[in-house]
């Protein structure tokens, strides 16, 4: 048995949604920046100037990437459009924890972010000017399945959900090893994931693919919010998401409709939940009580959006979904107080970034990637030594620039970054979906979705992910030859 292939007549008719969409997209970006240009609450002229240009450089690269039809993944582009939400959205909804700010400093930060988007729109530019595509196949094409045999997926996807409920609701697996298999099965789940989500689209998939995919989804999710953590979880819809819109060229509104709702709501619950969960009643869940758990926590998450509404009708409640995805405010904290009086830490961030190349058993007292986060919140003043042992902070790859080298150094990162995640996306735009590149692919492009961490983390956690998918498939290609 062998997967449908996409016909000629279904890749126009993608083609064609494509440049629909880009057009559409562009008629309501402009009507979005001309309503918040007109509506603003911010008498600066410059502040409203930044802020709807990270909206246009974020948003025009998909539409670009969507006219000319581009068969190679959005890597660059799903970078630059996660700068709307992080940045852009808490501006034009006046997110409370930027209030507190003069205009100066919140129009420098917006500028740094603009010059972020600009310098990686340069550089996927530049990259993509100086790349002659190689018709002999190389090192990326070397395939671990075949793209006949994709419906195994399927039952991967299966395997990731069966690893979630076993670690979620029980103890059976030894805390040493719990690190090493979990980099394997959320690497399964990401790769099987995005290639179901993605077969999804180009009409691969049967009915009862279609039915037990969904199920896996719904299951994953569920699982990985018992952590009262959601941000795994919101990755794993965004992948499903872009995985779709990358082959059908459209967007599932009702799953981001009903995603947003949903996440909404548990977002408002889930500071009660975990004082109950974590403070007053910390135990592992059994099976039967998740039912209970998630009433609970609707509950919670309902009654904390009717306070909202009751207080501040038809605003607040907004403010409070999109709360989680705000970085802006640590931007202009850092603006305001580096370099006076804190001076520049000239790389002391990124330093940490060559030794985790390193196994740890070669180097048992390896500097930790998360360091960089510590680094950052001790001598920002944010948090004591020992505050920052058992606090993290996301302070995302912008502000940690420019804590180190001002806004040169954003500058380059956001060229880099462009110019690197490009040129990846065009070495492997003619790979198998289970090649080297097809693999390597998805996951810078799940990475992608990922900003909040600093520059160390990003890198060591991606560095991590490729050795707990690809060692094995090595392994097992060997032994299965």
């Amino acid at each position: 048995m062998t997967q449908p292939r996409p016909t000629d007549s279904s890749l126009a008719a993608a083609s064609h949604r494509g440049r629909r969409l880009a057009w559409f997209g562009a008629v309501v970006l402009g009507v979005v920046s001309t309503w918040f240009w007109f509506s603003s609450p911010w008498p600066s002229l410059s502040l409203n100037t930044f802020a709807v240009a990270i909206c246009v450089l974020g948003v025009v690269p998909t539409l670009l990437w969507l006219h000319r039809d581009d068969q190679s993944y959005p890597l660059p582009e799903i970078l630059q459009i996660t700068m709307v939400p992080f940045y852009a959205v808490p501006i034009f909804s006046e997110h409370k924890a930027i209030m507190s700010y003069s205009e100066d400093v919140l129009t420098n930060a917006v500028l740094l972010v603009a010059v972020f988007q600009a310098s990686a729109f340069a550089g996927s530019f530049a990259s993509s000017k100086g790349y002659f595509r190689r018709v002999a196949r190389t090192f990326w094409h070397t395939e671990f399945v075949g793209e006949d045999s994709l419906r195994f997926t399927t039952y991967t996807m299966v395997s990731t959900s069966l690893w979630l409920l076993f670690t979620s609701l029980t103890d059976v697996v030894p805390s040493e090893y719990y690190g090493a298999f979990r980099a394997i099965f959320f690497g399964i789940g990401t790769l099987s994931n995005f290639v179901q989500a993605r077969m999804w689209g180009a009409g691969q998939l049967s009915n009862a693919q279609k039915n037990l995919f969904v199920a896996n989804i719904i299951v994953q999710v569920l699982l990985q919010n018992l952590s009262l953590l959601l941000v795994t979880s919101i990755i794993t819809i965004l992948l499903t998401i872009v995985g779709f819109f990358s082959s059908a060229r459209r967007i599932p509104w009702l799953v981001c409709l009903a995603s947003l709702a949903v996440f909404g709501v548990l977002h408002n619950g889930k500071h009660q939940m975990r004082k109950v969960y974590w403070e007053q009643n910390p135990h592992r869940l059994t099976l039967v009580e998740l039912p209970a758990f998630y009433s609970e926590w609707v509950g919670y998450g309902l009654a904390a959006s009717g306070a909202d509404e009751e207080a501040s009708p038809g605003t607040e409640t907004q403010a409070n979904i999109f709360q989680r995805a705000s970085l802006i405010q640590i931007v202009a904290y850092a603006v305001d107080t580096v370099p006076v009086p804190t001076p520049y830490l000239n790389g002391a961030t990124y330093a940490l970034i060559p030794p985790q190349v390193l196994p740890r058993f070669l180097w048992p007292d390896k500097p930790s990637p998360n360091d960089s986060v510590k680094i950052l919140s001790v001598r920002l003043g944010v948090l004591s030594e020992e505050q920052a042992e058992t606090t993290s902070i996301a302070y995302g790859l912008i502000a940690e620039s420019y804590v180190n080298f001002g806004f040169p150094g954003t500058a380059i990162l956001g060229f880099l970054l462009g110019w690197a995640l490009r040129r990846a996306a065009l070495v492997t735009s003619d790979c198998s979906a289970l090649s080297i590149g097809g693999i390597f692919r998805i996951l810078c492009l799940a990475w992608c979705l990922n900003t909040e961490t600093t520059l160390a983390v990003w890198l060591s956690s991606f560095y991590q992910a490729c050795v707990a998918i690809f060692v094995p498939l090595f392994f097992l290609q060997s032994f299965f030859k």
